[in-house]
């Protein structure tokens, strides 16, 4: 037997007698505590030190040189990690046997059975909760009737009767004293059980909350800090040249200075308060979240860069309910396009009034996309005489480094909006129609983007995240609240005012198939 360790001469010389095989051979003595075990009964454990007894759980213990990943306890027959069994503490690699020698004494079996084992994301093992399964079943069954249930390997499971407001019952259980003070969160599904037959799931995880100190501690928000200093030098870089290209174009000498800067103060503000309205919205739903991580592009030679891939934030919480995930989805857009909007206007009243370049006269306009939105500010803007006078006849007009990121800015929201996939407005539109519905959109919606050529790159990507399942919110069964339904249609607009689109390409093929 591989047994090397130095124990009571009462269990030496038990081993000794026992050596040879026999099958009347009896183990009268523990070879760990050297306790007479005789009458202990049929225990897989010694009652005094609760070492395990059987041969064969012995062997493959002292076996595991690592700690175990994910296994079930022999004794307590919980799923769990270590070399301690989380649950009831009992041994599952030889490093935890010499943790039980040091503590003998572990919990009782009656301790073990007030106990659950819960799977904890953040932390990627089991918990074990002091919270016994019937308190469990005792706190769902004050606001819905429980059908059955059982703790299975992913821990506690129970199928629930529907309630008749199901919103508000499952708020008020998510918000239960039990389930706030053992840090419990619900999962809630639908699910097919048999066919043809749905039950109401409920299945629950481990999420202890981050505390405004760890939140906000410099070794978790390094990476934020550094990739947003980054940005702001991308882009400025990205600022002096797109600066430069229509100085060069038009033979003109602007202020270099003052563009890069409100080129780049106007794209990080437009990004950051994108992010901003996602992680504030997050915020004020108790949900953790990170502070937004800027993604700076380096200056590539003889291409003109935006400086930057955009930003974004980690949800490390889960939306709890479809309300949340549509108003954390939408929050972003919003919060971004009511800065693009002023940055445009004050963009277009910067333009640069320049004398006309031959050269650059012959375009074709199917080349330039249309935005609805930019159009009608531009036309607003010579109403209210915002654009500077010019003579057409001589001069024009050229968009400045500002007006630019406006520009940009009516991109990242047109595209953001868009109901497909992991978009802001596939999050929206997951929250609002489901899953089915959801799957369907995200590829009809791809499917256009790739066939229009301003965003048929982008088009791809999106293609291929519409075959990626959206986990929608944990609790899949309520629905959205009715004034959703006016919201997104309000969000859907304004991403179509702004998406750039082939509308001058389109008369091209119209007049050359019809004319």
């Amino acid at each position: 037997m591989p047994l090397e360790d130095n124990h009571e001469s009462a269990a030496k010389d038990n081993k000794e007698e026992n050596s040879t095989p026999s099958e009347d051979s009896e183990i009268t003595f523990c070879w760990h505590c050297g306790a007479d075990i005789k009458f202990q009964g049929q225990r897989e454990y010694c009652a005094n030190c609760h070492a395990p007894i059987n041969e064969d759980i012995r062997s493959k213990i002292f076996t595991r040189s690592e700690s175990a990943t994910n296994i079930r306890c022999w004794r307590c027959g919980g799923t769990t990690s270590g070399d301690n069994c989380g649950i009831c503490g009992s041994p599952l690699t030889k490093k935890g046997l010499e943790f039980l020698k040091k503590t003998p004494a572990i919990e009782t079996q009656k301790e073990v059975t007030q106990r659950l084992a819960v799977y904890s994301p953040k932390d990627k093992q089991f918990k074990a909760i002091e919270l016994s399964f019937d308190e469990l079943k005792s706190a769902i069954n004050k606001y819905m009737e429980v059908k059955d249930g059982h703790n299975s390997e992913a821990g506690p499971v129970f199928f629930v009767t529907r309630p008749e407001d199901v919103n508000y019952t499952f708020d008020k259980l998510r918000k239960d004293s039990l389930m706030t003070e053992k840090n419990l969160k619900i999962i809630i599904r639908n699910e097919q059980i048999n066919p043809g037959i749905k039950e109401i799931v409920l299945r629950f995880f481990y999420w202890e909350p981050e505390s405004a100190k760890d939140r906000y501690k410099f070794k978790n928000i390094y990476w934020n800090i550094g990739l947003f200093v980054a940005t702001i030098v991308t882009v400025s870089i990205a600022g002096w040249q797109y600066s430069k290209s229509i100085y060069d174009s038009y033979f003109f000498q602007g202020r270099p200075a003052l563009d890069i800067f409100l080129f780049t103060f106007s794209l990080i503000a437009i990004l950051g308060t994108h992010e901003l309205g996602h992680y504030s919205i997050s915020r004020m739903k108790k949900l953790d979240a990170s502070l937004p991580y800027f993604i700076p592009i380096p200056p590539l030679p003889g291409f003109q860069t935006l400086g930057t891939f955009g930003a974004l934030i980690r949800q490390k919480e889960p939306f709890a309910t479809r309300d949340d995930l549509f108003d954390i989805g939408i929050a972003g857009p919003v919060a971004g396009f009511l800065v693009t909007i002023p940055v445009f206007l004050i963009g277009l009243k910067m333009t640069y009034v320049v004398d006309i370049n031959p050269d650059l006269i012959n375009y074709n306009p199917a080349d330039v996309p249309t935005i609805f939105l930019m159009d009608f500010m531009i036309l607003i803007g010579q109403w209210l005489r915002i654009v500077p006078y010019f003579d057409p006849t001589m001069q024009t007009v050229v968009m400045s480094p500002m007006m630019f990121a406006g520009y940009v800015g009516l991109l990242i929201t047109g595209l953001n909006l868009m109901p497909a996939s992991q978009l802001d407005g596939g999050h929206t539109a997951r929250a609002v129609f489901g899953g089915t519905a959801h799957r369907i959109v995200s590829l009809v919606i791809s499917l256009l983007l790739v066939a229009n050529p301003f965003t048929r790159y982008f088009g791809f990507l999106v293609l291929v995240m519409s075959f990626m399942q959206h986990p929608g919110a944990i609790d899949d069964v309520s629905k959205v609240h009715r004034s959703k339904y006016a919201y997104i249609s309000i969000g859907y607009i304004i991403g179509f005012l702004c998406l750039p689109l082939p509308i001058e390409l389109l008369k091209q093929l119209f007049q050359t198939w019809f004319g």
